[in-house]
């Protein structure tokens, strides 16, 4: 699928807000508390991330039509060592499994690796979402290793599987975003 990334602003609040507070979308992010989110936090999240210096994040839209599809991120980047957490949402269900993931991760990639000159891009991912660590090795992600029950979530402990790429790693040639 064909998208495009566009840096995030404040205009991109009310379509966060479609799925912020969507237990199915953000189920699997291990810091989600399940407390609700207001606009006004919201708001603020996005004010703080557009001026901070170690994040970067893109609304994802649909290149053909410009539907918003969901938001990719570098965060937690640290300059001195080149590293930085990638973190990744798709909406709406009806758009998951179509391929807009993977080409804003791509996205991403290219821009971590190209315009921030980054060294190493990583992510946590819950070890039972079999689907999205398969996603992630397919685009060229390499299990690091097993952090044994890190985040306690829904009520159970859960273990973590930290996941890299690494700048030689990644195939394709910088993109201007």
């Amino acid at each position: 699928m064909s998208i495009h990334l566009h840096p995030l602003c404040e205009e991109d609040v009310d379509n966060i807000m479609t799925w912020v507070n969507e237990a199915s979308v953000v189920g699997n992010f291990a810091a989600f508390a399940g407390a609700p989110i207001s606009r006004q936090d919201e708001l603020a999240w996005v004010r703080r991330t557009v001026a901070a210096t170690n994040e970067r994040v893109w609304s994802v839209r649909a290149a053909d039509d410009g539907r918003y599809i969901g938001q990719v991120g570098i965060h937690q980047i640290h300059s001195h060592s080149k590293v930085g957490r990638l973190g990744v949402v798709i909406a709406a269900k009806r758009e998951m499994g179509r391929g807009y993931g993977s080409a804003a991760i791509g996205g991403a990639l290219d821009c971590a690796f190209g315009e921030l000159g980054l060294h190493k891009v990583w992510l946590m991912v819950f070890r039972h979402n079999t689907r999205s660590r398969g996603i992630y090795q397919r685009i060229g992600f390499v299990e690091e290793g097993v952090l044994r029950e890190e985040y306690f979530h829904d009520g159970a402990w859960h273990d973590m599987v930290r996941m890299s790429v690494l700048a030689h790693e990644w195939p394709r040639p910088p993109a201007v975003l």
